[in-house]
């Protein structure tokens, strides 16, 4: 234990002699609060504001505490709740919005989200915390213009020193999101002169290069994108340098060398990318592509060999298709072909720089606010799943009679209990590799939950796959079980268009109700968002969706 755990320690004795003396005394029982929440003892902390709101339940800050340590637990239909009622108490405090909106975003309800944290700016439009929330929100609802103007409004109040209550670390850590937050979503809208000015200026901050990698390898994507080859070389060298391990940066680098025509090199990173990570098949493709460019016919078309299983491995058949045209097209080369008889194959790639979450689920840093609010993948966020109200839900109840009827479920021992338990679960979650595209697409939330308890997701085929046999991520949602079975039962439809969920109307009455008008998280890969066709489809299928 640290002298600083000591102090705090120390501080929760006086303040319990405090109470002690006065049994009754609300102040004392928020301050010994808000120093077990600085010990991490959530539960201690709200005993304590539950002690305080015991004896005043008018005080709107004790309820606004409570939220934040119910949601640090994981507890966030409570702390919205406290949130509501803290509102309810002081409907002009600009910081309950924004508390209730941070709750909202990382429920991934935007549009609702969006709103309170318009309130909060409305209240009080030199709150700098609440620009920048309004800005991650836009993000995710793709108005990337409208977020860049909140970014630099919150880097304006910055300059003006309104973020006066934080501590110098967390202040660094805001300045560097800022102009990192602002370079993506200037990206986004193809600025990327504008992108590579803004992650400049955060190598400029004076922080440990292992929090710039991202920023190394989105700068070298930008200067890609403008035709600077040597500069995106050089911020992929950078990133190799600090992070040898990131199969990304030698996949980036290796197309940059592949379109400067040095084959060999390129090749080296194709390999390290491959020593890295064995499962990419892209970089198999890469590889074989640029193997062929040297003349090493046998060895592409073992790469080809090698992305097409598993491509075709991965459900993804659109690129396996691709992949077996390249071989097609090699095989039918003649053995004397000249070198301008290549061009007739396919160029290496229509190269896209790749960003780190296209490789692997990468740890993105998020903002470290006051109040301790931090929009974090990091944490394991515990969802209160509500359980389905059979009285509305009679498909639900007649399918359950039949399953229960069925011989599969009358096993004749336990050990033939659990393998039955087992493959039920697996068949339900989908195939392996289309569930696990999907979970990575989606960053291990359901689409339209946001639920992350990675048990409870499954994968779902938009199109039924026996009919189309198609598992690639654009045909499927990664969704909680139980909203899966609602899907599957036509009893939710997606508009192709807005990407607003919409339930049956024998749903609406039930707790299924609150999802009604939400908005799909969309993956932030473009190609691997639903098929609107096969969306569409679907909607056609719910008679009761106009």
């Amino acid at each position: 234990m640290n002298d600083f755990d000591n102090d705090l320690r120390n501080e929760v004795a006086n303040w319990t002699k405090v109470i002690k003396i006065n049994p009754n005394d609300v102040n004392a029982y928020k301050e010994r609060g808000d120093i077990r929440s600085q010990l991490q003892d959530s539960q201690g902390a709200i005993e304590d504001y539950n002690q305080a709101i015991r004896i005043n339940k008018n005080d709107a800050n004790a309820y606004i505490l409570r939220s934040y340590e119910r949601r640090k637990i994981g507890d966030f239909k409570r702390a919205i709740e406290d949130s509501n009622k803290a509102i309810k108490l002081n409907p002009n405090n600009a910081h309950f919005y924004y508390v209730r909106a941070g709750l909202r975003y990382e429920q991934s309800d935007f549009k609702i989200a969006f709103e309170d944290v318009e309130n909060s700016i409305q209240l009080d439009p030199n709150y700098p915390e609440s620009h920048y929330l309004r800005a991650l929100i836009r993000n995710e609802l793709g108005n990337y213009a409208g977020s860049i103007e909140d970014y630099n409004h919150a880097l304006k109040l910055n300059s003006d020193d309104v973020w006066f209550s934080i501590s110098v670390t967390a202040y660094v850590s805001i300045i560097y999101l800022l102009y990192t937050d602002r370079g993506d979503a200037r990206a986004n809208l193809g600025d990327y002169q504008g992108a590579i000015e803004d992650y400049n200026k955060v190598f400029d901050i004076e922080c440990s290069p292992q929090f710039s990698n991202d920023v190394y390898n989105q700068r070298g994507n930008a200067r890609y994108k403008l035709g600077d080859l040597e500069g995106a070389i050089e911020d992929y060298n950078k990133l190799i340098f600090y992070y040898p391990k990131e199969a990304v940066s030698y996949i980036n680098r290796g197309n940059v060398y592949s379109d400067l025509k040095n084959y060999q090199k390129a090749i080296e990173d194709y390999s390290n990318a491959i020593n890295i990570i064995q499962t990419y098949p892209d970089v198999y493709e890469y590889r074989g592509l640029t193997r062929y460019h040297l003349g090493d016919k046998l060895g592409a078309i073992e790469d080809l060999n090698k992305a097409a299983a598993l491509y075709q491995q991965g459900g993804w058949i659109e690129y396996y298709q691709h992949a077996l045209n390249l071989i097609q097209s090699l095989d039918a080369t003649d053995e004397e072909t000249t070198n301008e008889d290549t061009q007739e194959i396919p160029e290496i790639i229509n190269h896209r720089p790749i960003e780190l979450e296209n490789i692997e689920k990468s740890v993105t840093i998020k903002p470290i606010t006051n109040p301790p609010f931090e929009y974090t993948g990091k944490n394991k966020r515990r969802q209160n799943l509500e359980k389905i109200n059979y009285n509305h839900l009679p498909e639900i109840k007649e399918l359950t009679a039949t399953i229960e009827t069925d011989s599969f479920f009358l096993p004749k021992s336990i050990k033939q209990a659990k393998e039955r338990i087992s493959i039920s679960i697996t068949r339900r979650q989908g195939q392996p590799q289309f569930r696990q595209s999907l979970l990575e697409v989606y960053n291990y939330r359901c689409a339209i939950t946001g639920c992350d308890a990675q048990a409870a997701l499954e994968a779902a085929h938009i199109i039924p796959y026996n009919e189309i046999e198609n598992n690639h991520p654009s045909n499927g949602l990664l969704l909680r079980a139980d909203i899966h079975t609602l899907f599957d039962l036509n009893l939710i439809a997606i508009n192709p268009e807005t990407m607003q969920v919409h339930i049956a109307p024998s749903l609406r009455d039930t707790t299924y109700g609150e999802i009604d008008g939400k908005y799909l998280q969309l993956p932030k890969i473009s190609a691997y968002s639903p098929n609107k066709d096969a969306l569409k489809w679907r909607c056609n299928q719910c008679e009761w969706y106009n």
